[in-house]
């Protein structure tokens, strides 16, 4: 018998406008390795096949259930883990049968009631009675848009039926929710009342649904428990990827006028680089050789790269990294020392090309300073792959042009680096700086999510033109985080690029006709074989 089943995510969602538009083969996004497959089969994909899901930034096992499996164990709870719920399936059914006595469910990666409500009603399907706890982020930014209801002036009636709490229609079959931005402790002492058979779930910052209402507890302010991975004693299946999200810092100190996120300056620190390289010799040593940091901004934009660096060399990690990185904390780093680290791709939220954006987006950064660093990366041999946003308010058929043309020309045929590129349409999200109502009012802003219309944009319009950027473009790869890393650096650097030009161009091509599998298979062979 084990205490709990842990859910790390449920699906694939993406609000990405331009990863829906990716060349697509057998149903399957066309990464490296499914193309391969699909050549030797000569236009069929048989699923699922070996190393579809391997060495791909794609694939690392997610972080947030990684660290709750984690907590748990040494809070002396038998615990297991599923990564994907759409995906594990049959694994979670045989995990029934150890007879757990509950299913704890975070909702780091889950971003609406109905996506929560489909998990909660396949997971009742199979066990009616199990309790069911959810909690994390989502929970966590229902609870604070509920309190933002008591205020006149925000709109949380267009929000009523994504979020949780505002509605009490449609509510997920979920027995306990944990209101907290971390609530780890909540969630220890909730498994050990159900261990104990103790009905009483009388915990602080929790919520419960009560003869159709919510019924909220009283709220503590708990410091969050700092909480250190034991990598010795994962499951084996969390290495089987090879590859690993690891944290180095957690937060972001940056308010950038889009974002969400929920801040909270308890939860925000630096791991020591210590217990850093500590932590990365032990996933070496399970031979692991790819490392995803999943921070917000890499050690905080801290600007000691250049010392992170040179300690990761010295520690001879064996390793290769990525992680999402400012701009300017690189125009300050040393990037032939960053590459011997084993850095092979960064990450950038860029968001556009225009100067008047960016400041309307609270973004402390200018395009050149922002082609510089990609330029000097490429130059080095490090991947870059970058973030934009289509709409945000301010933007025009002219600045979305500027970042269409900043996208496209930074790409030399002499780079050994690759730039990879994704658009998003800007999504009118609560809880974000520009949803308030201050703001909606500076920019004649109105609208909901990815219904919106401002003084000089609409998104019907920023759709259209993520869509013609995904044909004007040419020299750059859109995302595709799925490819298997050692298959393509298997290639040369010009075998390489010319793989993802076909593969973009190919794209484009069958937007608009159906897919030819002799044109494919023919494209590939000659750059394979």
């Amino acid at each position: 018998m084990i205490d709990a089943i842990i859910i790390s995510d449920a699906g694939n969602d993406t609000y990405s406008g331009s990863s829906p538009l990716r060349l697509q083969l057998g149903g399957k996004v066309a990464t490296i390795q499914n193309i391969k497959h699909f050549i030797d089969l000569q236009g069929r994909i048989t699923i699922p096949f070996h190393d579809e899901d391997q060495l791909n930034w794609h694939s690392a096992p997610k972080l947030n259930g990684i660290m709750l499996y984690s907590y748990l164990q040494k809070e002396n709870y038998r615990v297991d883990l599923i990564d994907s719920y759409d995906q594990e399936k049959g694994e979670f059914i045989r995990m029934l049968s150890d007879n757990p006595k509950a299913v704890v469910i975070s909702t780091t990666f889950i971003s609406s009631k109905s996506s929560l409500n489909a998990l909660v009603d396949d997971i009742r399907r199979a066990a009616p009675d199990i309790f069911i706890i959810a909690g994390g982020p989502f929970v966590f930014s229902s609870y604070l848009l509920l309190q933002r209801s008591r205020e006149k002036d925000y709109d949380t009636v267009s929000p009523k039926d994504d979020y949780l709490f505002l509605s009490h229609h449609d509510c997920p079959d979920v027995d306990l929710y944990i209101v907290d931005k971390g609530g780890e402790q909540v969630l220890s002492e909730a498994l050990r009342r159900i261990g104990d058979g103790c009905e009483d779930m009388d915990l602080p910052n929790t919520a419960r649904l009560e003869n159709g209402k919510y019924v909220f507890t009283e709220r503590k302010n708990l410091d969050p428990p700092d909480i250190v991975i034991d990598w010795e004693t994962l499951p084996e299946k969390i290495f089987t990827p090879g590859i690993i999200n690891v944290q180095a810092s957690s937060g972001c100190p940056f308010n950038c006028e889009f974002c969400n996120f929920v801040k909270d300056r308890r939860y925000t620190r630096i791991k020591p680089l210590e217990q850093l390289i500590r932590e990365l010799k032990t996933i070496s040593g399970k031979g692991v050789k790819y490392i995803r940091f999943v921070d917000d901004n890499f050690r905080l934009g801290k600007n000691d790269l250049n010392e992170v660096s040179m300690r990761f060399i010295e520690a001879d990690l064996n390793i290769h990294w990525m992680s999402f990185i400012r701009a300017s904390t690189l125009a300050k780093t040393d990037l032939e020392l960053l590459r011997q680290s084993g850095c092979v791709e960064t990450q950038m939220g860029i968001e556009s090309a225009d100067e008047g954006v960016l400041k309307n987006m609270n973004k402390h950064a200018d395009p050149e300073m922002y082609k510089r660093v990609v330029k000097n990366l490429l130059d080095t041999g490090i991947n870059c792959s970058c973030c934009f946003i289509a709409g945000f308010p301010g933007e025009t058929e002219h600045s979305i042009g500027r970042t269409i043309d900043f996208i496209d020309n930074i790409p030399e045929d002499t780079q050994s680096g690759l730039f990879y590129w994704s658009m998003y349409p800007f999504l009118l999200v609560p809880l974000s700086p520009i949803y308030e109502s201050r703001n909606k009012a500076k920019y004649q802003l109105e609208g909901y999510k990815n219904k919106w219309k401002h003084r000089t944009m609409n998104s019907e319009q920023a759709a259209q033109h993520i869509m013609a950027a995904f044909f004007k473009i040419k020299n750059a790869s859109p995302i595709y985080s799925g490819d298997n890393i050692n298959m393509l650096m298997a290639l040369t650097p010009d075998k390489r690029k010319e793989f993802l030009k076909v593969r973009h161009e190919l794209s484009k091509v069958f937007l608009r006709e159906p897919l030819d599998v002799s044109t494919v298979v023919a494209s590939f062979e000659k750059i394979f074989f």
